[in-house]
């Protein structure tokens, strides 16, 4: 199957620009150990793979190849750490370079790295002889016999996926808006739920899915939901709602009824040749490119350009008015919840918590819910580099010290937890 597919392209290759980097170096905090942190998904992998050495600036030595059942098995300590594993389908899919070609990764984060084959962890979902690998000659992602052999990279840190294989789109995910469309709440990005060409009845897509040009896919418009900013997604995007646990469609059919398992087009063009584009499979969920001129299905969404493991990164700080306060008194406690990421926070909530007994609330913003011992304050969408700061007002009858708390949540996955959490003493004298 490889070789008919890299004949196919080798057929279409010409040269082309570069656009800009769908994986840049400034996304990658390198460790300097041998190992760098994807700062979008908050994994940390061995810039090397395995078989090769770091020496402290390269990867040298050949890559070592293994079956599917040899690479789930294998174990390492490196670095310092001893968790290292086989990254899934979802997390290997990060670190493609779609702006580079043979090979399609970012050659600075992942020196050396060799080309051809990589397993993840993931089966496929209807075949368990088959396991899915990414190809980084090209970038594309299929799957494999798992008595094949091909290169591994390992990885640490959570499971980074959309939502937990085998399901990795869970209904759980999405905002249902009761109008044809849904909010991926990981990306936060806003999808029709009919292909382009159906028609959403209230409750289900009914026609005939058109199918476009890769130009005419990009012309087109619409003022569904009373939006007209929609648009074909990126590669990126269009594979955040690719369901690696299903097949024949390989989507949530729940949030996107009827979607044919054809091939729909994406926004990016690919890095080799300006006369093809990304498209994804629904039928297997698989990636790859494909001549322009050929007719492919479309699925518009409209938020911000999105990029594979876009996340956002919220962090907390709180002050008081003053450190030490006569008991009845009044003290002003400001919290500042503040998106250091690359995606919006969907339902970000910053929460002011309290000591339980002896608490008069003065003021209190609007919009701000008791729940308990805390006050919680939820804008619907925190975005990239924006912040939120609330205020309150409080007095105690108790005397002695005390912390007052601030903490940032959100529905979205966040890529950095440990930062969300500020505190706060204050004394209460007599």
């Amino acid at each position: 199957m490889k070789t008919k597919l890299l004949l196919l392209f080798l057929l279409l290759f010409t040269s082309a620009a570069f656009a800009t980097p769908t994986t840049p170096t400034s996304d990658f905090t390198d460790n300097n150990d041998g190992t760098v942190t994807h700062k979008t998904t908050g994994l940390t992998w061995m810039r090397c793979a395995m078989g090769q050495t770091w020496t402290g600036s390269a990867c040298t030595g050949t890559v070592k190849t293994y079956t599917y059942a040899k690479a789930r098995r294998l174990t390492t300590s490196f670095a310092g750490f001893s968790d290292w594993r086989l990254p899934n389908i979802a997390e290997l899919q990060t670190i493609v370079e779609r702006e580079n070609f043979n090979p399609a990764i970012n050659t600075t984060a992942f020196p050396n790295t060799g080309n051809g084959w990589f397993w993840s962890s993931s089966r496929r979902a209807d075949n368990s002889n088959h396991a899915w690998v990414v190809d980084f000659d090209y970038g594309y992602g299929y799957f494999s016999y798992r008595v094949r052999n091909h290169g591994v990279r390992l990885v640490r840190g959570g499971q980074w996926t959309f939502g937990s294989l085998p399901q990795t789109t869970p209904t759980s995910d999405f905002t249902d808006h009761q109008d044809g469309t849904v909010t991926h709440k990981r990306t936060g990005l806003m999808w029709q739920r009919c292909a382009a060409g159906k028609t959403w009845t209230g409750s289900a897509c009914t026609g005939i899915a058109k199918t476009y040009t890769y130009a005419k896919a990009q012309q087109l418009t619409s003022t569904f939901a009373g939006f007209s900013d929609w648009r074909v997604p990126n590669e990126n995007e269009l594979l955040s709602i690719v369901e690696y646990g299903a097949y024949n469609p390989a989507i949530n059919t729940a949030v996107f009824p009827k979607i044919s398992y054809g091939r729909f087009w994406s926004s990016s063009s690919y890095a080799n040749n300006s006369g093809l584009a990304w498209v994804v499979d629904f039928f297997y969920g698989f990636d790859y490119n494909h001549n322009k001129d050929y007719d492919k299905g479309v699925l518009l969404v409209r938020g911000g350009q999105w990029i594979f493991g876009s996340l956002p990164d919220l962090t907390t700080t709180i002050t008081a008015s003053t450190n030490s306060v006569k008991s009845n008194q009044n003290i002003t406690y400001t919290a500042t919840m503040t998106n250091n990421g690359t995606g919006a926070a969907t339902n970000a909530t910053l929460v002011f918590d309290f000591p339980l007994r002896g608490t008069t609330y003065v003021t209190v913003p609007s919009g701000c819910v008791s729940k308990g011992k805390s006050y919680r304050c939820t804008v619907p969408s925190l975005a990239a580099g924006a912040s939120l700061t609330q205020a309150i007002t409080v007095n105690y009858a108790q005397r002695g010290a005390l912390n007052v708390v601030g903490l940032a949540i959100t529905d979205s996955d966040d890529s950095e937890e440990s930062n969300n959490k500020a505190q706060v003493m204050t004394t209460i004298t007599p």
